[in-house]
């Protein structure tokens, strides 16, 4: 087949535009930025944007991004100082990271389980059984983090107490309990109308806390949970005859 000398020079305009103009990568998981030297980048969707000296990210070579970087901190007593690396003095810091750090020094503790009948023993079928957990585990608790001019304080405060106690029944409590003594009465109990023919029932006791925080004119909260499990055998009285 021949070739015109006219279609011969058009065909060769067109492979030296090809080798001259600058192309996208063929694998691309974002879009594609080139300059007019023929350098391309990938612009991320996380919101990369050109001028990177590392093709395929929008972020310069050697360079840290100051928000991400991981801050310095000294704990004294009830508080925590930061500051960021680099040495910054905790510049740049809002409200809700500082806060943050402050929620995750509070000392929630895991709830101390007590029964009557102990965990572990035997209750009876139509007998009360008591719950309670540790008194003094039950009250607010609080940190401050700072970091430049930005200071909080998290509180944490409990607020009820759920008690599953293994047979379908969930007992809700707005206090500790107490324990067991005779002449004492408690509002945090449980009856059981069966028996754990299967195996010991299963008891678990969540305490939900009410987590607030304030301060360098931000206030926020959440909530959170701590679970802690035993078990208690239930079986039923038997009369004697004589």
């Amino acid at each position: 087949m021949l070739t015109s000398p006219r279609r011969a020079v058009a065909l060769t305009t067109v492979g030296l535009l090809a080798m001259l103009l600058p192309t996208a990568p063929a694998m691309a998981d974002g879009t594609v930025v080139c300059d007019s030297n023929g350098t391309c980048w990938v612009i991320a969707e996380d919101g990369g944007s050109p001028g990177s000296s590392t093709p395929g990210t929008g972020t310069p070579s050697g360079t840290e991004n100051d928000a991400d970087a991981e801050p310095q901190c000294e704990t004294e007593g009830e508080s925590i100082t930061c500051s960021a690396a680099g040495g910054t003095n905790g510049a740049g810091a809002t409200p809700a990271h500082v806060a943050a750090m402050a929620m995750e020094m509070l000392p929630i503790p895991l709830p101390n389980i007590g029964l009557a009948p102990e965990p572990g023993g035997t209750a009876l079928v139509g007998v009360p059984v008591w719950m309670w957990l540790d008194e003094q585990a039950w009250a607010p608790v609080s940190r401050t983090a700072t970091a430049g001019s930005v200071s909080i304080t998290a509180t944490a405060t409990p607020d009820r107490v759920e008690w599953s106690m293994g047979d379908g029944e969930t007992t809700t409590c707005y206090s500790p309990g107490v324990p067991y003594a005779s002449g004492v009465s408690s509002s945090c109990t449980h009856t059981y109308a069966r028996a754990s023919r299967l195996g010991p029932y299963s008891i678990t006791a969540t305490v939900h806390w009410t987590i607030t925080w304030s301060g360098s004119g931000a206030s926020g909260g959440q909530s959170m949970a701590r679970t802690s499990t035993t078990t208690l055998n239930v079986g039923e009285s038997q009369a004697i005859v004589q």
